[in-house]
């Protein structure tokens, strides 16, 4: 086998694999934060296969079958987006605010498009087994303007994350800030890095008359390799950093307090919620409040409406039955009935909605750490 090795693309290479084992320890720890993890995953990943191509195109592999250089995995899209909903999921719910954030999906698109136009090249580098395909879209400088844009791309995710946790750092509970200096030291470098291979990609083509050069790669992998050892080394040492979910402290007027302390109190003790013909004036009248300042409260504080709130403690219900040793018992739909669900299909509906997973998903995490 005929290869080009040398000290750089192995040093690549290494990044990436450690990047990938990093993935696999941290995915053990799925339970501390799902989505958090998940989308930290993404990134992680992303990142390394991004390490994993080059250093392998740099060697030479591909020779032996040429369409894999054409992968259709859109890794270089997914890397901004899997940081910022990683940072975004560290911060699940305002205290004594139980409305799950909505997340911008529509920022996947651009990753979306980009796999499927690599799918039809990939098609044909099958097909032929070449790089023509390659060579063609090469020519057409589409990769030259599909670099500075990814690039871009990549640090708004980055400026966008980290004005969130600017945003929100007024109201911090004091034993999370650790994660709360973590994350923007995180995203600090993020923003950084990417600046600079924006920097040293516009120098590459200026040198050299708008052509691109493995010589930018090089310094461009060997900064997302440092990157990479970077986060396995605080992963393998401080990884309750990377997880730990961040609540806000809360800044609740004095009615607002005297309510919400009332509503705990009925729901804590009485469980009001496993009644699932329950209704606005049965719960206002059993916590000794008026209906209208009860939904006023819901709407005003709270954003959501009575049956929103109820639902989201049935679903938290359904999260503690699920992690109890009898649940192997029983189906899902059981564990519904008694959390006070009347229905399958709104309960999977709301249960996604509050977690971001369906039931199956989430009980099969919670069962295989």
């Amino acid at each position: 086998m005929s290869l080009d090795y040398n000290i750089l693309n192995i040093l690549i290479l290494f990044g990436s694999i450690q990047g990938f084992i990093l993935c696999f320890n941290l995915y053990q720890k799925r339970r501390a934060n799902i989505l958090a993890t998940r989308f930290f995953l993404l990134f992680l990943f992303s990142l390394s296969f991004f390490n994993l191509i080059y250093a392998l195109l740099d060697m030479n592999l591909f020779q032996y079958y040429r369409p894999l250089h054409m992968f259709p995995y859109p890794y270089k899209w997914l890397i901004g987006v899997g940081f910022y909903f990683y940072i975004k999921n560290q911060f699940p719910r305002l205290e004594g605010d139980i409305s799950y954030h909505k997340k911008e999906w529509y920022l996947l698109l651009p990753a979306v498009v980009y796999c499927l136009l690599r799918t039809y090249w990939f098609s044909i580098a099958v097909h032929e087994n070449s790089y023509r395909i390659t060579q063609v879209v090469v020519e057409s400088n589409f990769f030259t303007i599909h670099e500075f844009f990814y690039l871009f791309f990549t640090l708004l995710m980055g400026i966008a994350s980290l004005r969130f946790l600017q945003k929100n750092k007024e109201n911090i509970l004091e034993k999370h800030l650790p994660n709360l200096n973590w994350l923007k030291k995180f995203s600090w470098v993020f923003i950084a890095i990417t600046f600079v291979q924006i920097l040293l990609y516009s120098f590459d083509l200026l040198i050299h008359n708008g052509d691109e050069t493995f010589g930018f790669y090089y310094a461009n992998l060997i900064i997302n390799g440092t990157f990479i050892y970077w986060i396995g080394f605080v992963g393998f040492t401080k990884s309750k950093l990377f997880f730990n979910q961040i609540k806000f402290t809360s800044k609740l007027s004095k009615s607002e307090t005297v309510m919400l302390d009332k509503l705990t109190q009925v729901i804590e003790e009485q469980k009001i919620y496993l009644n699932p013909n329950l209704t606005l004036s049965e719960f206002s009248k059993t916590a000794g409040v008026s209906p209208k300042d009860l939904s006023k409260y819901l709407n005003d504080s709270l954003n959501m409406n009575f049956s929103e709130y109820m639902n989201y403690y049935r679903v938290e219900e359904v999260k503690k039955l699920m992690a109890t040793p009898e649940a192997s018992k029983y189906t899902l739909v059981t564990l519904a009935e008694r959390a006070g669900f009347n229905s399958k299909s709104s309960f999977n509906a709301i249960f996604k909605k509050v977690t971001g997973m369906t039931p199956s998903s989430y009980k099969k995490n919670i069962s295989n750490p």
